[in-house]
C-alpha cells in the first residue's frame, strides 16, 4: 500500500508538471499573436536576399554639423531575422535608410551639434596625452614619452597641439611613434 501511495504521488506530480508546462507554452503562444514575435520557432530556412539575417551588418552613421561622422556597427537582434525593408524602416523611423541588402543596412542621422572629434595633445606625467579640445577630459594616454621627442616638438606639446578628426589623430600619433 505504501508503494502504491508513492507511485500515485509521483504520477500526479509528473502529470501536474506536464500540464503546467503545456499551459505555459500555450499562454506564451497566445501572448505573441499579432506581434513581430508571432513565430516562436526560428526555422533553418536560408534567408532571401531582401531579408535581414544573422549576418546582416547594421551601420548607424551620425553626421555632425562640423563635417565629421561617427559610425557604429551592430548585428541585428534575433527577432529581426526575416524582416524586409519596410519593416526595418518602420522600426527605425527616426533614421534615413540609405542602403538595404541581406549583407548590410546603412542608416544616417543628421545631428544638430558638433562631434567630439576635436582633440588637444599635450604633456601628462612625461608622456603625450590626448584630451578632448577645450576641456581637461582625458581621452587616452599614449606610450610616447616626451623625452623621446625633439625640443621643438616638446615645446608644441607644452602649448598643446590641436587635431580635428579621429583619422587625423590616428595618423598624427602614428607619426610620433616612428
Amino acid at each position: 500500500m505504501k508503494i502504491f501511495r508513492i507511485c500515485f504521488v509521483m504520477l500526479m506530480g509528473i502529470a501536474a508538471a506536464s500540464l503546467g508546462g503545456w499551459l505555459g507554452y500555450v499562454h506564451t503562444l497566445e501572448g505573441e499573436k499579432n506581434t513581430i514575435y508571432e513565430s516562436p520557432v526560428l526555422t533553418a530556412e536560408a534567408p532571401s536576399k531582401t531579408k535581414v539575417n544573422e549576418n546582416t551588418v547594421m551601420e548607424f552613421v551620425y553626421n555632425y554639423n562640423d563635417g565629421f561622422s561617427e559610425v557604429r556597427e551592430l548585428l541585428p537582434q534575433y527577432y529581426m531575422y526575416g524582416w524586409d525593408r519596410e519593416t526595418v524602416e518602420n522600426a527605425y523611423d527616426t533614421w534615413q535608410m540609405t542602403e538595404f541588402s541581406a549583407d548590410r543596412i546603412v542608416f544616417n542621422k543628421n545631428m544638430d551639434c558638433e562631434s567630439s572629434q576635436h582633440y588637444t595633445l599635450k604633456e601628462n606625467n612625461g608622456y603625450v596625452a590626448v584630451y578632448y579640445k577645450n576641456s581637461d577630459v582625458l581621452k587616452e594616454m599614449t606610450s610616447t614619452p616626451l623625452a623621446s621627442l625633439s625640443d621643438k616638438d616638446k615645446e608644441l606639446f607644452e602649448q598643446g597641439v590641436d587635431i580635428d578628426g579621429e583619422a587625423n589623430l590616428i595618423r598624427y600619433l602614428e607619426g610620433l611613434e616612428t
